[in-house]
């Protein structure tokens, strides 16, 4: 819980009305309140604020400045949001202007003129992410509350035992060892809510980015409708480039949060492996030798091949930076075990391992985190591993790791087999014809995704109505039945998967897509069939196949 001074808006624009007008279009987000000066701006961030809006000739940050000393001692949860408005240019800012935003650290800059609707979102996404950035905080001081605790709570033990140590010092000696196991059991507990908290932020950064990725993406389509210029093409390729490489990088974080859109299906691990096998000689080069010992007797489970063979690549691609003067790697498959809602259940456990250099014991428990890499500043994201970790949990499975400085890696895979397994192979979807005209209904809370969901299907020649949230979806549905839904899952009140379940009750024989980019996909599986996900960020192009097959 934040106060309400924390959840104020710090406006610094002291030229004519700007700053009352700023208020006004923030309003409802939060306390706005204007100040007009530098040091005025600085005690009021030193009281607490949300974020802080400034004009870009008003507010300057100079190195070796009181409020640029307090920027580089915030906390390890703290990173305040700025939201610079800036006048545009024709050329690049002045050097100071540069430096100036680089200090400040987490800037959203703006260029004037803008629209209320863009100031608006823009402060918005700042408010948000210090929410975020608060309720870590609160996490970690419930976290060092409870350290605490625990090690009082141990101190006092200590003391128990040492005043009767001559006395018992059999008993003594069995309680030591249950001390022990005790820490080691705190040690792992708390690991896990570690990596659970930070999985939990990860994944709400991603939903946000990958929502702003796809209003980018769709409008990058609509233009390359418009406007088909030569100059005008190659613009539009290399932002939807960049839009790519961006939608990975949530694909990434949603991976290691367990909450991306996963198609699993019946998979043979050694027929996927064997199919991989001439890119991943090709990937590591001739020094490094290349053995397969594929021990399963069947090693078939369900899971999404896919993100199994990108977890795979990534997993090579390490193990090739760590034998930078040649080795062995070896890939091989054993039966193995994993416990699933307290019993035990049969598995294969797959190991990626390599005769490389080796990680430290000390630094092991961290490489499953995102953005934690032993490699050079620029060789890697460090988010190849957290990437293989979210998706083992969310198959559920699980990835550990074992190394030793000079012994090379190893990291194990473990996924629970499919009882029974039957693999068909499945056919592509063969060209299809034109949609005919469809009437639509889409539901999305986020009004700049729906926006862009209605300009496609309206580009496509389709009749769309559009609300923001189930029930007035519901209601839509009872004055008029559609020939097609496009529902979002992450809403206020009534979420997707609620909506769909309803629906499919009320109004059998409806055809639904769900667009997602961040899901509950156990939720999701029953009452949607894979087919029908459409997970963000998605062109029109793929937009046009979805509505196709979900109307075949």
């Amino acid at each position: 819980m934040t106060s309400n001074i924390e959840d104020r808006v710090l406006v610094m624009a002291p030229r004519g009305r700007d700053a009352q007008v700023i208020c006004e279009v923030i309003q409802g987000l939060g306390p706005a309140e204007a100040v007009f000066t530098t040091e005025a701006l600085f005690d009021a961030m030193l009281e607490g604020a949300a974020a802080a809006v400034v004009t870009e000739e008003a507010f300057t940050v100079f190195a070796g400045s009181p409020l640029d000393r307090w920027l580089r001692s915030q906390p390890s949860w703290s990173d305040f949001p700025f939201v610079v408005l800036g006048s545009k240019r024709t050329g690049r800012r002045p050097g100071n202007a540069l430096a100036s935003l680089r200090l400040m650290g987490n800037v959203i800059l703006l260029e004037r003129p803008l629209s209320p609707e863009t100031l608006h979102s823009a402060v918005e996404a700042a408010v948000r992410a210090r929410a975020r950035q608060y309720s870590t905080r609160a996490m970690l001081q419930e976290l060092s509350e409870t350290r605490d605790k625990v090690g009082q709570l141990n101190r006092e033990l200590e003391l128990r035992i040492e005043s009767r140590t001559r006395q018992l010092s059999d008993a003594n000696n069995r309680l030591m060892n249950e001390i022990a196991e005790r820490e080691r059991a705190q040690s792992a507990l708390l690991q896990v809510q570690k990596m659970e908290a930070i999985g939990h932020l990860t994944g709400g950064i991603a939903h946000d980015f990958n929502n702003l990725l796809h209003v980018i993406g769709v409008n990058l389509d609509l233009l390359s409708r418009i406007e088909k210029t030569p100059q005008a093409t190659r613009v539009v390729e290399v932002a939807r480039r960049t839009v790519k490489r961006g939608a990975q990088l949530t694909a990434q974080l949603l991976a290691f949060a367990r909450a991306q859109s996963l198609l699993p299906s019946p998979t043979d691990i050694h027929a996927l492996l064997h199919g991989m096998r001439e890119l991943i000689a090709t990937s590591i080069g001739s020094s490094i030798e290349l053995r397969f010992e594929l021990a399963h007797p069947q090693a078939v489970t369900l899971l999404d091949p896919n993100q199994l063979e990108m977890s795979v690549l990534n997993l090579v691609l390490n193990a090739r930076d760590a034998m930078q003067e040649g080795g062995t790697l070896t890939i091989s498959t054993e039966a193995a075990s994993i416990e699933q809602e307290g019993a035990w259940v049969p598995a294969v456990r797959l190991t990626i391992a390599d005769t490389g250099n080796g990680i430290p014991v000390s630094i092991q428990e961290k490489v499953f985190e995102p953005f934690f890499t032993t490699k050079p500043m620029g060789s890697g994201t460090g988010l190849g591993l957290a990437q293989v970790y979210g998706f083992a949990r969310q198959s559920g499975g699980d990835a550990q790791i074992e190394s030793s400085v000079g012994c090379g890696t190893r990291i194990h895979l473990r996924f629970p087999l499919l009882a029974d397994a039957t693999l068909e192979d499945v056919a592509p979807p063969a060209p299809h014809a034109t949609t005919p005209r469809k009437r639509i209904l889409v539901v999305e809370d986020d009004q700049d995704v729906r926006q862009s969901i209605v300009q496609s299907l309206e580009v496509m020649g389709h009749q769309v109505t559009a609300v923001s949230n189930g029930e007035a979806a519901l209601a839509s549905l009872r004055k008029s039945r559609p020939d097609l839904l496009i529902v979002d899952y992450v809403m206020p009140g009534m979420n997707g998967a609620e909506l769909i379940a309803h629906v499919q009750s009320s109004w059998p024989g409806i055809p639904i897509i769900l667009a997602t980019g961040y899901a509950d996909m156990e939720n999701v599986g029953k009452v949607l069939g894979a087919k029908s996900i459409l997970k963000k960020p998605f062109g029109v192009a793929t937009l046009t196949e979805a509505v196709h097959l979900a109307s075949a």
